[in-house]
Order: structure tokens, then sequence, then C-alpha cells
């Protein structure tokens, strides 16, 4: 069955918010909500940065947010991030006053149309490649997004329909934040076993990871991969941006001819090796190398870290060097440059705790049925995620059976 179609300006109002000038801004106040105090989950992140007199938020207090208006960023300095970000007002941001970078879209009749269903049908894949269709330059402007077409079904199906579609958005996040309380759970047994890292009240033998590791750098010579090296296939060519905090997954890493591979003379890992980023996105994150490819070659903001395997196993330090207190002491050695950075030489001198093998085991035991629960839950959101796609794609289309 089909809904009728109407045009959006018809059953909502879209407008931009309003950004304060920088003489208007105040330390507190009247809150107004940037993009920043919306994190790419979907989620305020809890605290307003950014205040006005309540004068000057009142004379556009038309843009006063409701609860669950839909709010779309409107620019960027890429015309692809433009629609990227959408939040539906939760009940901590009823009343702030949005930044003019977002757009707001508002029912104009919960007798019409359900403002839940309207929220989800703007996330909807078929509607943000519209949106991006729209896009002019590095702006998305309302009169364009109010005259979308959107399906209107009676209003008692468009409450079942963002139900159906809650409920199925509500499993994804539940396991996306039982994996997190599961990951935070290592490093409060990390604790538990070992004590503050930084303070190392249990008085654990300290080394140096240069006493402790071989360091081995990339080959940054002119032989470095360029563009016209990057091939479909071959050898794994490591981006820092698949580092996590403990796992590497690849997600940007590229390829280069074995060829290529066995022409560099320095900086190619092996299952069980120990990666860092130096420099960009991610400084400081760790993990041990361990996926489908039994080795590969690292990029230029990273470097190798082999400890000792008679005193320290890979898992363990990563580990630890991923402990927030460690982690937080480790990101101070960065050095003052426009990009935040440390070299290799830094991070030699960063002592860590180096309790016996047969602790490290009985940790890495624990950590194991951790990480196996973790593996579940991200195969049951994978689930969640197909689940909540198809769903998302009959709902408009009036193929759900409700």
């Amino acid at each position: 069955m089909s809904y009728s179609l109407v045009q959006l300006s018809t059953v909502a109002d879209v407008f931009n918010g309003k950004t304060p000038s920088k003489a208007q801004q105040r330390d507190k106040g009247f809150p107004v909500l940037k993009i920043k105090d919306v994190s790419a989950k979907r989620k305020f992140r809890g605290h307003f940065e950014s205040f006005v007199d309540e004068s000057v938020a009142f004379k556009s207090k038309d843009k006063f947010l409701k609860l669950n208006d839909t709010l779309i960023l409107n620019a960027a300095h890429n015309a692809s991030h433009v629609g990227s970000k959408q939040y539906r007002a939760e009940i901590e941001v009823v009343g702030s006053l949005p930044t003019g970078e977002w757009l707001i879209a508002r029912t104009k009749d919960e007798k019409s149309l359900d403002s839940v269903y309207l929220s989800f049908y703007l996330r909807s894949d078929f509607v943000r490649h519209q949106i991006s269709l729209l896009v002019k330059g590095i702006h998305l402007y309302p009169k364009d997004v109010a005259r979308l077409n959107i399906p209107l079904p009676p209003l008692e199906t468009q409450k079942q329909i963002a139900a159906v579609l809650e409920k199925a958005d509500q499993l994804r996040k539940d396991c996306q934040q039982m994996e997190q309380e599961l990951n935070s759970l290592a490093h409060s047994v990390f604790i538990d076993m070992f004590g503050d890292p930084v303070t190392n009240p249990k008085g654990w033998e300290l080394e140096s990871l240069g006493a402790l590791c071989d360091f081995e750098n990339g080959d940054r010579s002119s032989n470095y991969p360029s563009k016209g090296d990057i091939t479909e296939t071959g050898k794994l060519f490591l981006s820092s941006a698949d580092i996590g905090m403990g796992d590497f997954q690849i997600k940007s890493s590229k390829f280069i001819s074995q060829e290529k591979f066995d022409s560099l003379s320095r900086g190619k890992c092996q299952t069980g090796d120990v990666l860092m980023t130096l420099r960009g996105n991610g400084l400081g994150r760790c993990c041990v190398f361990d996926c489908e490819y039994d080795e590969g070659f690292i990029n230029a903001q990273m470097v190798i870290i082999r400890p000792d395997a008679k005193k320290c196993s890979s898992r363990f330090l990563v580990e630890q060097l991923n402990c927030k207190p460690i982690f937080n002491q480790l990101l101070r050695l960065t050095s003052g440059s426009a990009q935040p950075q440390f070299s290799a030489a830094d991070v030699k001198g960063f002592q860590v705790l180096i309790p016996p093998l047969s602790e490290q085991k009985k940790y890495h035991k624990v950590v194991d049925r951790i990480k196996r629960d973790v593996l579940r839950l991200r195969t049951q959101y994978y689930d969640y995620e197909n689940l909540f796609s198809s769903l998302m794609q009959k709902a408009f289309k009036g193929e759900l059976n409700l």
C-alpha cells in the first residue's frame, strides 16, 4: 500500500537557526546549541558551550527548540559533509537557541504530522540522498528542503511506524552501549589487578619503553609509497585511521604491490606487533596488529613497537598504554607544533609497569572472555543494523505489516 505524497512545506516549517555574533556570546546565560554539542551518535553531549543574554535570545524566540524537532547540518567546509549530521531534539535541549549552522524541520500540527515520524523520514537513505542533491556550494537552504515530498499516511499509522523504527533503533543503541560498558570493564579489571599505573601502589617493576621494546619507524625516504603505487590487492599499506583503542580494524588501509613492499627497507609490521600513532588524528592510540593479513607496511604517522616477549606481552602493553590515566600521561609528551605529535624518541623514555608474565596471563584470560562478549555484541549489532535499514526502506513505502 502506497501513501499519498505532500510537499513538506504544507505540513512542516523549515528554517535555519540563529548564530549570535562574537560580541553577543557569554560564558553563562541563555543556552545556544552548536553543532559540536551533538555527538556523531545523535546525542546531546550533556552540556552547552555557548550562551547569550536572554534579551538577545528572545529576538529569535520562534527558533527556540521544541521536543523532537529535526535538526540538520546546513553548512560545512566540504559539500559532502553538508547534511551528514542529523539530530532529533531531546528534552535536555528544549528551549535552547540553535545556531545558524542548523536547519530545523518542525511539524506545523502534531495532529497532521507526527514529529518522530518526520525525523525518521528525513534520516532515511532515500531522503538523505535527496538532501545531498539540494546542496548548493557548501550550503543547504530551507526553501529547497521545504520542497521535498513526504508520504503522509493517517496519523495513527505514522505513530505506529515511528514506534516500530524507534524500537529497532533502540536495539542498535543498546548494543553499542553494552559494548562500551564491556570495554570499560576491561580497563576496570586492569586497575583492579595491577593498581593505578601512574602511582603504582602495588610496587610493580618499572621499565622505560626504550629498554623494554624495539622501535621501528617506517621507510620515509623517497621510496615511500606514492599515489601511483596504490593497488587493488597486494600487501597491506596501513592507515592510522584503522588503529583503535586496542584493536586494529581495516577500514581505510590500502594496498601496495609485492614488488613495492620488497623495495622498502623498514616499517614492515607482523602479526603481534604493537602499532602506535605518533601524529594527527588518533594521536597516541595503539593496538596489536592482528587481522587476516600477516604483515603490512606502516604509514609515516606510525611506529612499530616490539616488546621483549620474556618480560611483557604485546597485548598487556597495549592495554596498559590505552588505560586512561596512562594515555593522558602519554599525551603530555606532545610537542607544541601546529599539529600535535610526538617522536619515537619521546615515547622511548616513557615508563610502564612490568608485572610477572604469570599475572599478565591471568589478565589475558579475563580480557579474552570480555572480548568474546564484545564480538557477540558486534554481530548482534550488525544484525540489528540490517533490520533497522530494512524497516526504514519498507516503512515509507507502506510495506510494513503494522
